[in-house]
């Protein structure tokens, strides 16, 4: 599967592919209005994982939209899309990266997304891109402006243009050293690039520090995916779990049941993450999260009545002012519209890794 195209799509739109992560709660406050998405294909994935382990975003006073905030606002909001498939968890880059699946033509998808735009977004945007122009003028003069660096990445990005971001990545964590955020991003970016190495040398670097940390763990456990390295998947997922387990960390070890259940899933054994999402709902049948999921598995089955069930538990449940919920309401609405086929072959296209 190719990992450098740019795949756009509506999240309302039964005609666009539905596979993207969506293991937290993005931001798109609009459940109504079809959202437009065109980024590189793996970052996504990381991006939703903000549900509950999200961390203040930094402001730029100086710029019109705000540099540190129009880069997390796009990477959490627009991005958190990588797979229907890789449910719900809690976690990846509520401010920073994401990336989706690829699409068979970059120029198809640019195109699709130029005619689906009104007007008044093609001027923003052509205001943004000014903007971003003005700040990489900057950067010839000050290198080391962290501001710029931002809205500069957050272009690269947003073009899918992940081997230009790796520079810019690499010079944030040089003049941030201790920001978690741009090691994650740019391990996520290796992974988009294919270098499946250099991804999982640095999400293991980071759990080094921080072993629980969900964003990593899952962005490792992708990568290993990516390797077909299944068994040692879950070798690596149940340590962590035993690891929050020890320390009474109770949350933590939640998130990490659901991720290991996605990971099942993912590598095709969805009766196994079925049950492992029904095992999480018998210890906490207020947890919205396990539903939905579930939901998903039982469309990927082709059982429509269960998954119906399943959103119709997880819509009960889900509080009214959760801020993603309307992303999550659109999320099963897809879900429940597209056809087993198709629901099926995007699943396979978004996971079947060639050597």
């Amino acid at each position: 599967m190719a990992s450098t195209s740019v795949t756009t799509f509506s999240i309302c739109s039964e005609s666009q592919s539905m596979f993207r992560n969506f293991l937290g709660h993005p931001l798109i406050p609009n459940r109504n209005k079809p959202t437009s998405i065109s980024v590189p294909p793996a970052m996504v994935r990381a991006t939703l994982f903000s549900t509950f382990a999200s961390s203040q975003t930094p402001c730029a006073p100086c710029s019109k939209i705000s540099p540190g905030r129009a880069l997390f606002k796009f990477l959490s909001e627009k991005v958190a899309i990588f797979l229907i498939g890789s449910f719900l968890v809690s976690g990846a880059f509520s401010k920073r990266a994401a990336f989706a699946e690829a699409s068979p033509s970059v120029s198809s998808g640019v195109v699709l997304e130029e005619k689906m735009k009104p007007a008044e977004e093609k001027n923003e945007e052509k205001e943004k891109d000014q903007e971003e122009e003005m700040w990489e003028k900057v950067l010839e003069k000050d290198p080391k402006n962290v501001e710029a660096l931002k809205v500069v990445l957050y272009g690269k990005i947003k073009r899918g243009k992940s081997k230009e971001a790796v520079k810019f990545v690499e010079d944030l964590i040089a003049a941030e050293p201790k920001e978690v955020e741009w090691r994650l991003l740019l391990a996520l970016c290796y992974e988009t690039m294919g270098q499946l190495s250099k991804a999982k040398r640095l999400f293991r670097e980071i759990l080094k520090r921080r072993p629980l940390l969900l964003r990593a763990l899952h962005g490792l456990a992708m990568a290993m995916h990516k390797n077909h390295e299944g068994p040692a998947i879950f070798e690596m997922l149940n340590k962590a779990q035993e690891l929050a387990s020890r320390e009474n960390r109770v949350t933590e070890e939640r998130n990490i049941r659901i991720l290991i259940a996605q990971m099942h899933a993912v590598q095709g054994n969805l009766e196994e993450g079925i049950k492992k999402l029904q095992e999480l709902i018998d210890q906490n049948p207020r947890d919205f999260r396990p539903y939905i999921c579930q939901g998903i598995i039982y469309s990927l089955l082709g059982k429509t009545e269960e998954a119906a069930q399943q959103f119709e538990t997880y819509q009960s449940l889900v509080p009214e002012e959760f801020p993603q919920r309307g992303f999550l309401d659109d999320v099963a609405i897809a879900a429940k519209k597209t056809s087993f086929e198709k629901f099926n072959r995007e699943f396979r296209n978004q996971f079947s890794y060639r050597k």
